[in-house]
Parts: C-alpha cells; structure tokens; sequence
C-alpha cells in the first residue's frame, strides 16, 4: 500500500501541539524560558525534524505526522505520571537534590526517543524524484534528506521485531552531546534502560522505564479507544457575522426586560458528565474556564406589555435575577468521602468516586469477599488510569489487601465507600 505524503517545517509540526508543549513547560519548571527552549523545546525540535509528517504505525497514530503526535503525548504523559514519583530516594538528601532534577529530564528525553524506530518497523519510505528509500543510520533526519521533496509510504507485509539497541543508537544522534551533558553516570545509564520500545519488561525494572512504560501504555490506550470511538457530523451551520452583530444589539432591551420574569421561572441544569469520562478527563490537558455569558444572553425575554397596562414605576422592587452558574455548584461542591482517606490525591479521588457512581448505577459489578472488595483489575483502564499506577498508590495508602489473580481485594475502608457490605447498613 502506499501514499504520497508531504514534509512539513519543526516549526508547523511544533504549533499543532503548541497545548500540549505548554504543559510539558509546567512540568519542566524551569524559571528562565531560555533554559526550557535550549534544554527541552530543542529535544521536540529535533524529533520534529527526524519524523517530519511520518506516520507511526497502521493502526496506531496512523494519519501523516502521528508519529511525532505520539512522541509529543508520550512525553506528556511520561512528565505527568512523575508527579509524586521520588528518584534516588536510596541517596543521601544533598545527592539526591542533586540529581532529581536530572532524572524528570531523563524521564523526559527517554519519552522523546521511545518511538524513533517504531516507524520503520512498519513503512518504507521513498522519496518521489529519486526513487531512494530512506535509511536512518545513513540519512540521519527524515525531514533534512526530504529536503522539502514529497515522499511514498509504503507498508510492509510485516512488522520487524523490536530493536532495542537501534533504538538506544537512534537516541545518540538526535540527543547529541548537549543534551547529555546535563546528566551525570548513574541517570545516563537509566536513561538509556528505558529507552525500550518492548511493551513489558525482561529482568529488574527502573523506576525511569517503569514510568515511560506506564505513557506509552496510556498513549496506546487513549489512541485505541479514539478510534474505536463514532460521533455523528454536526450539522448546525453556525451564525454569520451579521447575525452576532444583532444579537450583540439586542442584548440591552432583553436586559431591561429581566425585570418582568417572575421569580419561578428556572434555567435547565446541563446534564452531569458520565463518571468514567470525569475519571478519564485527568489525563487530558486542563482547558481554561469559558468565560461567563452576561446575565441578558441567558435571561429569557418576557413579552411585551399591551398598551393599556401600565408600566412598572422605576422604584418598584424587581424579581431578583436567576445566576444560572450557581444552580450546580452546591452538587459539585458536596464534600468528597474519599479525599482524606486517599490523602488528597486528586487523580484517585476521581478514580474512586467515578467507580462509586457507576457501581450504584449498576454499570459496574464488584462483590464483597471475607477479606475484602473485590475488584476485577481489567476494568481500571476504562477510568483512564493504569492498573500498575493504581496497584502502587493503594500500596502506598495501605488500602490494598490483597491481589488474587485479575482481581483486586480492596480493604475494607475504601471498599465501603464504594459499596456498603451486606450486613451493615447503607
């Protein structure tokens, strides 16, 4: 199979996932935006530059430039699981401040440079005025050798098999020595055991693997369930520039009306999301507070008084206005059962609280044993969480019981917020 693709500029690749760089900026904390172009932006830069528009693989990020989309969620993900992670918590305290910031930038470049082979496991790539096929070892970047040539992709009969030393080879040259130069032996050294693309672990496993693993595994899951997922088109034209202009116009007479609206008269509440779309909305990028209609948009127009009826006297004490805002917000500011047991994790306080919903729904089924909850494990990727990540942070909290086989058994103390036991009262 093949199709013709066209390069693009680091530049052009780099502002379609301008939000997601942001993010990864906050992560990185670097307080001179100097530091964060030379040390980080430059790293995106240069995988910009060796995928260009490239696809990663048939099924996965499959439409021109998913590879580098994949690099750029992957790193994402990879800086947003390090929150609460310690490294080199087996060092002395001035070492190990020393050498943290080190390993979230390890953490950072082995998420860049996890996909750089994946590609060719799975294409050839040909150039259209030659007819050369690229070879990374030989041409370096891809978007450099195009040298702005459109180019065909052709899909091999089957993957190759994972190379990890390609891989880590592949890493050398786009980090070069600058990137590497911050980093001393011990976090060089992790660096490239987790430059990995093999999906599950042979041996001992670090903490810096571990952590990329776990975002490529939610870059998969995410991608998997965005193609699996069909929407319908939307079909509402939207209003002409004439139309916005007007209805800016009539704002000011529909204000004066709010007067005239009796007090009874309530705005529809918007349905609440579905528990396991709040759960799955974490790791998603925050996305500002849309800012608040004015109060004459939303407030529905009364109708006009007959001539003979007389008009309200100025002083006349008005119906007060209905703040559609605040008509949710006790339900959403109810107090979270779960938030002191899980210490204030964020992340599992939602996991729990969309799992609680849904089991009262009766979406999903969980039973209570002698020791406690059980919990089957592979429903937790539906929540937008890892079952290792989970498995972890219940260690931590001590509200892991047990694991017996796929099943989870939850003590007791989380267990009957989720579902009261038989013989105790709800």
């Amino acid at each position: 199979m093949m199709n013709q693709h066209l390069p693009q500029d680091a530049d052009v690749l780099l502002a379609s996932h301008d939000k997601r760089i942001a993010l990864i900026r906050q992560y990185a904390n670097e307080a001179n935006p100097a530091d964060f172009e030379a040390k980080w932006l430059s790293v995106l830069c240069a995988c910009a530059n060796w995928f260009s528009t490239m696809p990663l693989q048939p099924a996965q990020h499959a439409e021109p430039g998913g590879a580098f989309r994949a690099t750029v969620e992957t790193a994402y993900f990879a800086m947003r699981l390090s929150g609460g992670q310690k490294f080199a918590a087996d060092q002395p305290s001035e070492r190990r401040r020393r050498l943290e910031p080190q390993y979230l930038y390890a953490l950072f470049l082995a998420a860049c440079c996890t996909w750089l082979d994946e590609p060719c496991r799975h294409f050839h790539f040909v150039r259209e005025d030659t007819g050369e096929q690229w070879m990374p070892a030989a041409h370096g970047a891809f978007h450099a050798w195009l040298d702005g040539n459109p180019y065909r992709v052709i899909r091999l009969e089957a993957a190759l098999p994972v190379e990890r030393m390609r891989s880590a080879l592949l890493a050398r040259s786009i980090l070069g020595a600058d990137a590497l130069s911050w980093l001393e032996g011990p976090v060089l050294s992790e660096l490239f055991g987790a430059i990995n693309p093999a999906p599950m672990p042979t041996g001992f496993e670090a903490q810096l693997h571990k952590i990329v693993r776990q975002a490529v595994a939610a870059v998969r899951d995410y991608e998997q369930k965005a193609r699996r997922a069909v929407f319908a088109p939307d079909t509402t034209v939207p209003p002409s520039a004439d139309q916005m202009a007007a209805a800016v116009n009539l704002a000011s007479p529909v204000a004066s009306a709010t007067a005239l609206v009796p007090a009874s008269v309530h705005e529809p509440v918007p349905p609440a999301p579905s528990a396991a779309a709040a759960a799955a909305a974490l790791f998603q990028p925050p996305a500002a507070d849309p800012a608040p209609l004015p109060g004459a948009a939303n407030a529905p127009v009364a109708p006009a008084a007959p001539a003979s009826e007389p008009v309200p006297a100025p002083n006349a004490p008005a119906a007060p206005a209905i703040d559609a805002a605040s008509l949710g917000r006790p339900r959403r500011e109810a107090p979270d059962p779960f938030a002191a047991l899980l210490g204030g994790s964020r992340m599992m306080s939602e996991f729990f609280r969309a799992l609680a919903q849904d089991v009262t729904a009766g979406k999903v089924k969980v039973l209570w044993a002698e020791k406690g909850l059980v919990l089957p494990k592979k429903m937790v990727g539906n929540y937008g969480i890892a079952s290792d990540t989970l498995i972890e942070n219940l260690r931590k909290l001590s509200l892991l019981y047990a694991l017996q086989g796929t099943d989870l058994i939850l003590h007791e103390r989380i267990g009957t917020l989720i579902l009261p036991r038989p013989n105790t009262p709800a």
